[in-house]
């Protein structure tokens, strides 16, 4: 290939705006690196997920200046079916990756629901999960439940469940028996039982609970117990 004055010249002009892109893109580098650390201190998010965003900018800029490149060098239509077919193959290869991350910048950055306790119900699941919202990782959200069991569940169905935020609490049955006579000193009865029940690290809210059957000489009663400290360690 034979180069001219006029066609190096050329060239020289428009490796400037090249240039001057990759260094806008440094920058945008930098920022992003800056911003990401103060939400890694903070405690917004990890070290690991801090790293795998840096990875991911980072192949995107490599694909930008390659791009940047090839409009130098080739034709316009050549760089737009490279371009074209290198997006493809790129969304069938990490779609699922791709679409949690995506998952995960909404969860992360949008709805601040970590460390937050919820009923979940999940796309076509016919039961909630309920637990507290213990992290949001760039593939899973990670669940842990009242009893610290952990449970993992990809952001995409995260994203797209129902969340209604919830005080945990477990239901007990009470039963008192030789209850009879007057409903009111029935339960009278029955609240002051509930002075007397030890449960531990749970807690009761006396004015708060339900008679299911009164009769038979006994009283049938349901209450809930509160924990508290999440997760319940049982010994």
């Amino acid at each position: 290939m034979n180069f001219t004055a006029n066609s190096v010249e050329a060239i020289l002009f428009d490796m400037r705006y090249f240039f001057l892109a990759l260094l806008t893109i440094i920058l945008i580098r930098i920022i992003v690196s800056r911003f990401l650390n103060t939400l890694m201190n903070r405690g917004v998010i990890t070290v690991g997920t801090k790293a795998l965003i840096i990875r991911f900018i980072d192949v995107t800029l490599v694909f930008f200046i390659l791009i940047a490149l090839l409009q130098l060098l080739m034709p316009q239509s050549t760089v737009i079916i490279a371009t074209a077919t290198f997006l493809i193959l790129m969304l069938i290869l990490f779609y699922y990756e791709v679409r949690e991350f995506i998952a995960y910048i909404n969860l992360q950055l949008l709805r601040h629901i970590r460390g937050k306790s919820y009923e979940i119900m999940l796309p076509n699941h016919s039961k909630p999960i309920y637990g507290r919202i213990l992290s949001v990782d760039p593939m899973t959200t990670v669940i842990e439940d009242i009893y610290g069991k952990k449970i993992y569940v990809a952001n995409s169905l995260i994203v797209n469940s129902i969340m209604k935020e919830y005080v945990p609490s477990i239901q007990l049955r009470l039963r008192l028996s030789h209850a009879e006579g007057d409903p009111i000193k029935v339960v009278q009865d029955v609240i002051e039982s509930l002075k007397g029940i030890e449960l531990g690290i749970f807690r009761i809210d006396e004015k708060k609970f339900i008679i299911d059957r009164i009769g038979g000489g006994e009283v049938v009663a349901r209450i809930n117990a509160y924990p508290l400290s999440i997760p319940v360690r049982l010994a």
